[in-house]
């Protein structure tokens, strides 16, 4: 999915995998190798994280349910926890410098959208669709 500071107008990632499972939010980037510019993980449903057992740093954007940032982490080291974010209800980790090239600032909101399923097969009429909060119905802009 696109990830989109709505408040400057930049790009933080085009390239992001949802996390949306207990152990999916859990792995991370655990075992896997550090992403390339354009590359993230959103952590739904979440408020705190952990970098225990990875081998690189992150940028990570704490996120309330409307994507308005409430706090930021530039370059969080290996072994390493949060606090909990209270009101955060996302978690975006994304490549080193990501925050800084994008301008993104407290207070600033987000959106992401999901590319629509079988776009290729299917004509589509826009080609994306929000992504959809869990459990909810219809569009979500956050």
């Amino acid at each position: 999915m696109r990830i989109t500071n709505r408040t400057r107008n930049t790009l933080l990632g085009s390239r992001v995998d949802a996390a949306t499972s207990w152990w999916q939010r859990l792995r991370g980037y655990i075992g896997r190798t550090e992403p390339k510019r354009g590359e993230g993980i959103l952590l739904v449903e979440c408020n705190a994280i952990h970098t225990w057992w990875m081998t690189f740093s992150l940028d990570v954007v704490f996120l309330d349910q409307k994507g308005k940032v409430l706090d930021l982490i530039e370059s969080i080291r290996p072994w390493k926890r949060t606090r909990r974010i209270p009101g955060a209800r996302y978690v975006l980790e994304v490549p080193v410098g990501t925050i800084e090239y994008s301008g993104t600032r407290l207070g600033d909101h987000l959106t992401w959208r999901e590319p629509a399923p079988y776009s290729i097969s299917i004509p589509s009429s826009g080609g994306a669709e929000d992504y959809p909060a869990p459990g909810g119905r219809g569009r979500k802009s956050v």
